[in-house]
């Protein structure tokens, strides 16, 4: 389902001078030292990165792990992600840390891989996202082409209670079957992707605190030398997951 900041630029590696106001305490920001700053592509410089580091934890060559997404993040002291920050700012508070997340997969495990903005700095998570399953709901959900597309939505449905608003709700997005769901064991998740025709949820991730669930789409092989970067709109059945759990939809290239 996917899924940013937009920060000010500090000149030192060191935190910036701090703040004070009647409101809270303006975090500190950190930079990368020139030291650590790559020059180029940093999503090239990253996904050169990751492959090796993958190639030494896993035994494999560096050509063997599939890249998945490359995003803008922020880290912060909540989110520090496996990014390994300075320690001259991770001790002193609330902090931002502009950077980067990069995806891949490998026989059905999604690696992360965290870096700073510099590309020099990263390091490869250890936990890793495990396969679950996921299928498509066409006959589920009954979707309103017509509708504008929200990008920013994804929509999650645990009950019959959650069908019901949402179909008095949004009406002119896609009209939900009841009785096709099994709410014991699933959940049905829905949203926009640019990508069509017809994208399907082929499989789902899941982090091991069961926080973060990421939904692969797919335009099937019959379709592929049709596919644009259209906006489409996609819903999937998946195995419960933790109440809390945070969607985002993952385009994959045909």
């Amino acid at each position: 389902m996917a899924l940013l900041f937009v920060v000010l630029f500090a000149l030192q590696a060191t935190a910036c001078d701090d703040f004070y106001s009647d409101s809270l305490p303006t975090p500190d920001i950190a930079q990368p030292t020139p030291a650590n700053v790559q020059a180029g592509n940093p999503e090239v410089i990253l996904e050169a990165a990751a492959r090796e580091a993958m190639a030494t934890k896993l035994g494999i060559s560096p050509e063997a792990p599939r890249k998945i997404l490359f995003e803008g993040e922020t880290w912060t002291e909540r989110n520090p992600g496996c990014y390994p920050a300075p320690e001259s700012i991770i001790n002193t508070g609330a902090y931002l840390i502009p950077g980067y997340r990069l995806l891949m997969q490998h026989e059905g495990v999604f690696y992360e891989y965290n870096a700073d903005q510099g590309a020099g700095t990263g390091a490869l998570c250890d936990s890793t996202l495990q396969l679950i399953p996921a299928e498509p709901a066409h006959d589920t959900v009954v979707i309103n082409n017509s509708a504008e597309p929200d990008f920013d939505t994804v929509y999650v449905l645990r009950s019959e209670e959650d069908v019901t608003e949402f179909n008095s709700l949004h009406a002119k997005i896609a009209t939900v079957a009841i009785d096709e769901i099994e709410w014991k064991e699933e959940v049905l998740v829905g949203g926009w992707v640019e990508s069509s025709p017809n994208p399907e949820a082929v499989r789902a991730y899941t982090s091991e605190q069961g926080s973060s669930i990421f939904i692969e789409v797919v335009v099937s092989d019959d379709l592929a030398d049709e596919a644009t970067d259209a906006p489409s709109q996609t819903w999937s059945l998946i195995d419960i997951t933790e109440p809390d759990s945070t969607y985002e939809f993952i385009v994959i290239e045909p």
